[in-house]
């Protein structure tokens, strides 16, 4: 249960794009029962929650179709059943009557994936986090992974599955900032390959392996846009340590996100 902050301060965060959720409103109630109209529940992606719609086995399969929609992305309105007869999504409870669930889904506007929770993948997320991005974080090192503060999501896997199992949100910034090339090609491909519709795509490399990477992709997939690759990835804003590079690179995606033209604030009329 997360407690530091009001349901309703969460919704108005939620309703800026700054993170996803939904928002479950018993919308009406007949007979007896615990839901009473108008409560509500938020629930995140975790199944952690805020509020309740009555406790029990209900708000249980409340949290459980929440977390399901999480997948489909949308809304939905569904009635369950407190007592023995009736038609609806039946709870098991025999307190009579009908609960009718509104669940409302906010999406994050603007999401970033990070593949590689090393030094790099590290210092973007402590760039990041200030900023309205929803942080997901994936890697094949469990332990490097759960040592990793700040991301809204850590995903552990094989850089061959991992997110496969996930709605990837349109339009969005991928980094990738592995440990290995195997990986990092290995990333990039399925990017294009699974549709994943990047707006940005961002890869620590060499002008050498920028050419190399980019013809195993046309090859892997012909119809990849690399318009939107950026390889190597990043601004000349100068110096080669982790957090230079991590600025340089959320300086870009802030440029993209934006459409600036990164110019100096001096030098413009």
């Amino acid at each position: 249960m997360k407690n530091e902050k009001t349901i309703y301060d969460e919704i108005f965060r939620l309703s800026s794009g700054k993170g996803p959720g939904i928002v479950v409103t018993v919308v009406n109630k007949t007979g007896s029962g615990p839901a009473e109209s108008g409560t509500k529940m938020l629930v995140y992606p975790d199944g952690l929650t805020i509020g309740t719609v009555g406790g029990g086995a209900i708000e249980k399969l409340a949290v459980e179709r929440a977390l399901a929609l999480f997948k489909e992305k949308k809304n939905h309105l569904e009635e369950f059943i407190l007592q023995d007869t009736g038609e609806g999504t039946r709870t098991g409870m025999i307190c009579g009557g009908t609960a009718t669930l509104f669940f409302e889904y906010y999406a994050p506007i603007h999401h970033v994936y990070i593949f590689g929770a090393g030094h790099i993948g590290r210092a973007l997320v402590y760039h990041l986090k200030p900023l309205d991005y929803f942080i997901t974080v994936a890697d094949d090192r469990e332990i490097v992974l759960n040592t990793l503060q700040g991301a809204d999501e850590k995903v552990h896997g094989s850089f061959d599955t991992v997110l496969s199992d996930k709605a990837i949100e349109p339009d969005s910034y991928f980094i990738i900032a592995t440990y290995e090339h195997r990986a990092d090609n290995l990333v990039l491909n399925r990017i294009f390959r699974e549709g994943w519709n990047p707006r940005y795509v961002g890869m620590v490399a060499s002008r050498r392996k920028q050419k190399i990477m980019l013809k195993e992709l046309k090859k892997a997939v012909p119809e990849a846009d690399t318009d939107v690759c950026y390889i190597p990835v990043g601004l000349d804003t100068g110096g080669g340590l982790p957090h230079d590079i991590a600025i340089s690179i959320v300086a870009e995606i802030q440029k993209i996100r934006y459409q600036s033209k990164g110019e100096h604030l001096r030098d413009m009329g």
